[in-house]
C-alpha cells in the first residue's frame, strides 16, 4: 500500500522541518503546500525531505489542499495533516489501520478520547456543525472539523470539494457520505500550545454553514 501526505502550511517554519521528518516515517510521500508563507517554511519543509508545492500567496486551506491532493492521486491512501504539530505522525498508523478495516475515509476525532483542552469557543463550534454533519451525513461524525484524516486514492479522485477556507472538512464528510463512501472516526490527541490558530470561531463556523447550504442546493 502506498501512502501520502498533504500538509497545508502557512507560516510553520518552527513545526514543520520536524513534522515532515517524522511523518516520513509512516508514509511513502509528503507534499508541503505552502500557502503564502512569508517565512522558512517552505526552506524547511524542503530540507526535510518534502515535495513542496509553493502558491505565491495565500489562498486559504481548502485550495492548499486541493493542489495537494493533485500530485497524489495516484496514491492508495492519502494522510492529511495539520503543518503546527498538534497532530502525531505517530497516529498516522491508526487512519491507516480504520481504512484496513473497509472505510473509505477515517476522520481523527479529538472527542473520541476525551479531549477537553480544546479552547471553549472551538469546541461550541464544533459541537454545533458536529451536530449539522451527523444529521446530513446520516451518522454520527463528532469531530468534522479535525484536519487528521485519511482517504482512500480512489474515492478522493471522485470528490469535487467546492468550499473555501475550513469548511473543505465539512464538504468532504456531506460528500463521500452521499456517494455511499464508509466514513469512521478514530481517537486521536491533540496538544494545544502556543501555535496561533487561524481559525475564527464565528466567521468560520458561519461561513462553514454557508458551504453547507450551497452542498445541498447544488444537490
Amino acid at each position: 500500500m502506498r501512502i501520502a501526505a498533504v500538509i497545508p502550511v502557512y507560516n510553520e517554519e518552527k513545526t514543520i522541518e520536524f513534522l515532515v521528518r517524522r511523518t516520513l516515517r509512516y508514509v511513502d510521500r509528503v507534499v508541503v503546500v505552502d500557502d503564502g508563507s512569508t517565512d522558512a517554511s517552505a526552506a524547511k519543509a524542503r530540507a526535510a525531505g518534502a515535495r513542496v508545492i509553493s502558491l505565491g500567496k495565500n489562498t486559504g486551506k481548502a485550495n492548499a489542499l486541493r493542489q495537494g491532493f493533485k500530485e497524489v492521486c495516484d496514491y492508495d491512501v492519502v494522510v492529511t495533516l495539520d503543518g503546527d504539530l498538534q497532530h502525531s505522525p505517530s497516529e498516522i498508523p491508526v487512519l491507516i489501520e480504520c481504512i484496513n478495516r473497509g472505510n473509505d475515509l477515517c476522520i481523527g476525532s479529538r472527542f473520541l478520547s476525551g479531549n477537553e483542552s480544546m479552547p471553549l469557543q472551538r469546541r461550541f463550534s464544533n459541537k454545533i456543525t458536529s451536530w449539522i454533519i451527523s444529521f446530513l451525513a446520516g451518522q454520527r461524525i463528532t469531530d468534522p472539523q479535525s484536519g487528521f484524516r485519511a482517504i482512500r486514492g480512489e474515492k478522493l479522485a471522485q470528490l469535487e470539494l467546492k468550499a473555501e477556507r475550513y469548511a473543505i472538512e465539512h464538504v468532504m464528510i456531506l460528500e463521500a457520505a452521499r456517494k455511499g463512501f464508509r466514513i469512521g472516526e478514530v481517537p486521536i490527541s491533540t496538544i494545544y500550545g502556543e501555535e496561533k490558530s487561524y481559525i475564527h470561531p464565528v466567521k468560520d463556523t458561519i461561513r462553514v454553514i454557508y458551504y453547507i447550504v450551497r452542498f445541498l442546493v447544488r444537490g
